[in-house]
């Protein structure tokens, strides 16, 4: 159950996220009624993956930033 935490909120806390709540479950709901839908255009495709693809690529890479800012403070140090 440790790995479905991380659904919730964060895993390492133990705290909710209702960001994490509610853009998991958005992506659910999505994701339902895209396999139910039977015969999805080829838009619906499109529209699906760029919503939850581009959810997914915006939250790495907006997590990336404070990773990249150590990186560039720990290069500065060493010169």
């Amino acid at each position: 159950m440790h790995w479905l935490a991380g659904l919730l909120g964060n895993p390492q806390t133990g705290q909710a996220s209702h960001t994490k709540l509610w853009a998991n479950v958005a992506a659910a709901a999505m994701t339902y009624k895209f396999v139910t839908q039977a015969d999805a255009p080829e838009w619906l495709w499109w529209a699906y993956g760029a919503m939850v693809g581009g959810y997914a690529l915006i939250k790495r890479g907006i997590a990336a930033v404070p990773q990249l800012a150590e990186i560039r403070r720990e290069h500065k140090h060493e010169e």
